[in-house]
């Protein structure tokens, strides 16, 4: 829509940055697909819903996925305990089991209703994976474990740990579908037994940002709509640059590559588009411990900020964002 910057001396004559920020996380509990519910397909439906979500974002504005792999602590209901409301108030009260010593927590929280959002009283039951609800005799709804507790809003201190950052342009292929190093590696080297895994499928929005002294104008617009790099290329800086953030043992061995494609990248970013830094911003618009992320490298954090630019002929990333970056 807007390539016609491309020819515009004041926008390519500007000082760029790259604004880029979390626009969609989409997660699935990897335990579901080799271990699915009785009488679900969870592969086939998982990998529909992503053919689906490809189709709508290539529709619209193209993009490239970024993927996690990442672990966190298992979490089970405690089969043994079963769920109670409190007799006076709408309290619901069960127990879940964490890691492999299933220590054992008591955890409350309310139900409420779709329409009225007031609390109810469904009859409930659970299996050490799920919860389901009877609202009627004709209907009922089951939740994973991870769903219903990220849902009710209930945290127990367990944050979400990167163990391999990727990309992929078809999200039902890649890496649920088939070998993939990155997945097999993560299964190998994290503890099924202390571990629950999941795969997150992430969309970015990248601003470009220019300022231009000798032009009485400032720029923000969106890469997508300026086509100023190509969404493949787009796609693969913002994988580099994560990979780079979060240096994670499962990517040593690609370390020295990975950073040298980043180098290139931004070495060429600067070169012919002006474009000096890449910021990148990953913060949920409500957030949950189960996108409260940490690598061996960085603390666990609701919101994660930081530039990735060239110094000294080498990378260098630091926290937060640039000036020109942190007036939006």
């Amino acid at each position: 829509m807007f390539d016609f910057l491309q020819r515009e001396p004041s926008y390519t004559g500007s000082d760029k940055d790259w604004y880029v920020e979390l626009n969609n996380s989409t997660c699935f509990w990897y335990d579901l697909l080799p271990h699915p519910p009785e009488g679900f397909n969870m592969k086939q439906q998982i990998a529909d819903y992503l053919k689906q979500l490809q189709a709508i974002v290539e529709s619209q504005l193209d993009k490239r996925f970024i993927y996690f792999l990442a672990a966190r602590k298992k979490l089970r209901f405690c089969v043994g305990k079963k769920p109670k409301y409190s007799f006076f108030g709408n309290d619901l009260f069960f127990y879940v089991e964490i890691g492999r010593e299933r220590i054992r927590r008591k955890v409350t929280t309310k139900i409420l209703d779709s329409q009225t959002r007031q609390p109810i009283k469904p009859p409930v039951e659970i299996s050490d994976r799920f919860i389901t609800f009877h609202y009627t005799p004709d209907h009922k709804v089951s939740l994973s474990i991870h769903d219903f507790l990220q849902d009710s809003g209930i945290e127990l201190g367990i944050n979400t740990e990167i163990h391999y950052v990727g990309y992929t342009r078809s999200p039902s292929e890649r890496p649920i579908n088939g070998a993939h190093s990155g997945l097999s590696d993560m299964l190998y080297r994290v503890s099924n037994d202390e571990h629950d895994f999941f795969v997150f499928f992430n969309l970015f929005k990248v601003s470009s940002i220019g300022m231009n002294r000798s032009a009485p104008i400032n720029f923000c617009v969106a890469n997508s709509m300026v086509d100023e790099v190509k969404v493949d290329e787009e796609g693969r800086i913002i994988e580099k640059a994560l990979i780079r953030y979060f240096s994670t043992e499962a990517q040593d061995i690609s370390k020295r590559n990975e950073e040298s494609e980043l180098e290139n990248s931004l070495e060429r970013l600067a070169a012919k588009n002006n474009i000096n830094s890449v910021a990148i911003h990953i913060e949920m618009e409500e957030p949950s411990e189960l996108h409260r992320f940490f690598s061996r490298s960085v603390e666990p954090s609701d919101k994660h900020l930081f530039t990735c630019r060239m110094r000294n002929g080498g990378i260098e990333i630091i926290d937060g964002a640039n000036l020109a970056v942190s007036v939006l």
